[in-house]
């Protein structure tokens, strides 16, 4: 998960795309001079890469056919699909190894008739895997149904979107790769760890309520620090598939008035675009930041640019409180009466259960824990120009960087899970508590691949995130 921002842009050595010319004062993003992580010991059979023949005249796919009128971070709305075809004609998508034809389908989508258009013309295996249930990560509804869809041709060339070789390449041996880790485990829930993490959360927010009036500074960082920890647990609840993930999906509404099916939207957008504009929300928060200049974006610039390492770190703290709007304005628009119902739960409580000083400053700081944290390990990596994103495996390596912590286990703990954000991104349906076990397994896999694993200390992100700030403000 990510809030808000944007880069900086230039290519690493994952990148099989050339360099974009505009460079900010011809300096490149800093996250290209950090160091990369490679190696960790692997269990069980070893990894590798494996060969691959495209057909002759083979062609990258075209731009992401999306368009998002509205990027101004007060608005809820994201991109649409453009290529969305009339009525009866095919949508044609590929999971493994066959088509089918989901113009059937599409209005039914759980997540929404977009996803499908998004998708008509490519391979959509990795995606699929990545966001929906298939039996190894508790579920097995959303196979079941694609069992049930139309199978058909291939899609004429003109319509056919296909991946370089590289892209093919990395795709084929990452879905090998998933098969060992679904066979050693890593999918699976254990029981005793998840009641721990809710429980841990309940503690917190019992002892915040309990010092609301005889100690509001205590209350306010120990409810700030549930709100933190629930924001996590959350996070993984609404990613997760199976009867423990579903039974407790609004969680995050009742304890932080986080709107589900609003933040489930705009973050599977963030996951399957990952930094792609004008399709990863995360990435266009402008005229609030600006993490490539006007002069290389094109897009209209701001008087407080020059301020906004000044005050981009504060203002990070509304974010709940942003989401929080949205997901009212969302939930009101569908008129859903179960998050409405719990929304309204939420906000009696911190309105009638505490000192008005409590309520406000634990928003304001578990906001500000969770967007410091999980913006830095996306706003220094590459961001992609509108439709020049890579398939799903090699944009995440591409966007998405590893945090290691510096500060012993309570930094660990703060940070929910979300400093293996390369193997969240990966796998967000596997238990957060698993992410630490696969980091060098993965590292392993990416080395054997060729791929840039990124990995750099939490203090160095942190650091150059500002940076990266300071640059932009400073440029023409």
């Amino acid at each position: 998960m990510a809030p808000a921002s944007s880069l900086l842009s230039s290519r690493s050595a994952v990148s099989v795309r050339g360099s974009r010319a505009a460079q900010v004062q011809g300096a490149r993003r800093p996250s290209l001079a950090r160091s990369q992580s490679r190696g960790g010991r692997v269990t069980g059979a070893p990894l590798s890469v494996r060969a691959v023949v495209m057909d002759p005249g083979e062609q990258s796919k075209p731009r992401t056919e999306a368009i998002q009128n509205n990027t101004n971070p007060w608005s809820a709305e994201s991109a649409v699909p453009v290529n969305k075809k009339a009525r009866g004609e095919p949508v044609r998508i590929k999971i493994d190894a066959q088509w089918y034809d989901a113009r059937g389908w599409a209005l039914a989508h759980p997540g929404g008739e977009r996803w499908i258009h998004f998708f008509d013309g490519r391979d959509a295996t990795d995606v699929f895997y990545a966001l929906h249930s298939y039996g190894p990560n508790g579920s097995s509804k959303a196979v079941d149904r694609l069992a049930k869809l139309p199978k058909c041709d291939a899609p004429p060339p003109k319509e056919l979107k296909k991946p370089t070789p590289s892209e093919y390449a990395t795709s084929m041996s990452f879905r090998d790769f998933r098969g060992k880790l679904e066979k050693d485990g890593f999918f699976e829930r254990n029981v005793f760890k998840e009641a721990w993490a809710l429980v841990s959360v309940l503690g917190l927010y019992v002892s915040g309520q309990y010092f609301a009036y005889s100690n509001p500074c205590v209350a306010t960082i120990l409810l700030g620090l549930g709100m933190v920890q629930a924001g996590w647990l959350g996070h993984d609840y609404v990613h997760g598939r199976g009867p423990l993930c579903d039974a407790l999906r609004y969680m995050p509404t009742l304890m932080n008035g986080h709107g589900v099916e609003w933040w489930s939207q705009k973050h599977s957008m963030h996951h399957t675009f990952t930094n792609e504009e004008h399709l990863d929300n995360d990435v266009m928060m402008e005229p609030f930041f600006f993490l490539r200049p006007p002069s290389e974006s094109g897009r209209p610039d701001s008087k407080m640019r020059k301020f906004q390492h000044i005050y981009g770190y504060p203002l990070l703290s509304i974010m709940f409180w942003l989401w929080r709007f949205h997901s009212v304005e969302s939930a009101w628009k569908r008129k859903d009466k179960k998050e409405l119902m719990f929304m309204a739960i939420n906000y009696l409580w911190l309105a009638f259960c505490m000192p008005w000083q409590v309520a406000l400053g634990s928003v304001f700081i578990s906001g500000f824990v969770v967007a410091s944290l999980v913006s830095a390990t996306h706003q220094s990596e590459e961001i992609m120009e509108y439709g020049e994103g890579s398939e799903y495996v090699e944009g995440q390596f591409r966007s998405t960087r590893d945090a290691e912590t510096v500060f012993g286990p309570l930094e660990t703990w703060i940070w929910g899970g979300m400093d293996t954000q390369l193997e969240h991104h990966l796998f967000p349906t596997m238990p957060r508590y698993r992410y630490h076990a696969l980091r060098p397994i993965l590292k392993a896999w990416a080395a054997a691949n060729n791929i840039a694993y990124r990995s750099s200390p939490s203090t160095k992100i942190i650091s150059d995130n500002f940076n990266l700030l300071k640059t932009v403000a400073a440029a023409p």
